[in-house]
């Protein structure tokens, strides 16, 4: 079977399984509407391997849904055995994961963070639903977890909190379906009612770019849910609670929600669920270390890049020039991001220049009035350091003021 043909195949499979889930909770235009979006949106191999390498780490993209197609990795499609369950689950995963987006990009814009979380969700489910009615054995199967980079998993355990007291409802499900094929001012309006109008601020935030104080916002709206109505956690630490049926079809387990069930504080639950408090402050001792963890990961990371890169140390004439180029382009892009690594980055670069901002400016000047060259005049190349460029800059924007003034 070609890489075309295995990919055709997977593709049919991932188009029913989206199906099975949606045709039990919206209504027949809205099936429609995905039924001529199948039809339209070709998904083909992609056979230039995407990466997005940043900070000296290497993302691979296994899909990518673009305005006229859904791409899928070729590196995936080609590992991935067909005939072995949890592989052909991973690449369906993928699949769907995009058609969700497309899906969503019907009736909605891009919601960034909040999108890309509940589109992995809305995988799991379409796949543990179909594993559960299509399957004549669903004895001890586990259910089906996207396994998504930390990023995402960030943003995950946040929409998974909200699922799990919409669960309580009943509504879980039903308004999955309505963020990714319905109208996303329904879903809003449901969750508003649930949740409070702080659930707009907190929908506003995380579906932006500056989307980092959003667990935040939600962990305070958890806090004030529990204290108002209560909540059930027994279930959340059921011995069954990863095993697939009806009432499970996609992982629940979220840091977010366990940090506003202790932050609600233990008299908030009944004394036969407080028990369960003890675990889920376990949960959240466990989830802080690893976030702890994981951010040191980011800093050694990023300050390693930044000693390596940006150096001046035993480099030519030319590859300074080139240094101080990349660091005043790598500046500009990430000085106004508001993600966790763009945040290091300007904090560690100013650690080794600390005024940045400056240093940018005055190149950026010196190379408009065609005098950039001249920075690097009388200086010692082999002991370079910034200061010396800074000081040469400086006396270079003094002659030049002084001779555009004449």
């Amino acid at each position: 079977m070609s890489n075309e043909e295995k990919l055709f195949s997977c593709v049919k499979l991932a188009q029913s399984y989206i199906s099975l889930f949606l045709k039990e909770q919206m209504n027949s235009e809205q099936l429609q509407n995905v039924e001529s979006l199948f039809l339209s949106c070709p998904v083909v191999v992609d056979n230039n391997s995407q990466e997005v390498i940043e900070f000296g780490k290497t993302t691979n993209i296994g899909g990518q849904a673009t305005t006229d197609k859904i791409s899928i990795s070729l590196s995936d499609i080609e590992k991935t055995n067909i005939n072995n369950e949890f592989e052909l689950n991973k690449l369906l995963g993928t699949i769907i994961h995009e058609y969700a987006h497309k899906i969503r990009a019907i009736n909605n814009v891009y919601g960034e963070m909040f999108e890309e979380a509940f589109a992995s969700i809305f995988a799991e489910v379409c796949i543990n639903n179909a594993r559960l009615k299509l399957s004549d054995n669903q004895d001890n199967k586990e259910v089906f977890e996207m396994l998504d980079s930390v990023n995402y998993q960030k943003f995950e355990s946040q929409v998974r909190g909200i699922l799990y007291i919409l669960k309580q409802k009943n509504l879980d499900q039903k308004l999955i379906a309505e963020y990714i094929a319905g109208n996303q001012e329904k879903f809003k309006q449901a969750c508003t009612q649930i949740f409070g109008n702080t659930f707009i601020e907190y929908f506003n935030t995380i579906s932006s770019r500056n989307n980092d104080a959003s667990e935040t916002l939600l962990i305070g709206i958890i806090i004030q849910y529990i204290k108002q109505n209560g909540l059930n956690i027994c279930e959340y630490w059921h011995k069954d609670a990863n095993q697939l049926s009806q009432n499970n079809v996609y992982f629940r387990g979220s840091p977010t929600l366990c940090k506003g069930i202790v932050a609600a504080g233990k008299e908030s639950f009944k004394p036969e669920e407080q028990e369960f408090y003890r675990y889920c402050k376990s949960s959240v001792e466990i989830a802080n270390e690893n976030s702890s963890f994981i951010n040191q990961e980011k800093i050694d990371r990023i300050k390693h890049l930044i000693e390596t890169k940006f150096s001046l140390k035993g480099k030519s004439l030319e590859e300074i020039y080139d240094t101080i180029i990349d660091l005043c382009s790598t500046y500009i892009q990430h000085q106004n991001r508001d993600d966790e690594e763009s945040k290091i980055f300007i904090e560690e670069i100013t650690k080794m220049i600390p005024n940045i901002n400056s240093f940018k400016t005055k190149f950026v000047n010196l190379r408009v009035a065609g005098l950039d060259k001249s920075i690097f005049e009388n200086i010692d190349l082999e002991n370079i350091t910034y200061n010396d460029i800074i000081s040469n800059m400086d006396k270079l924007l003094n002659i030049g003021t002084d001779s555009f003034s004449k």
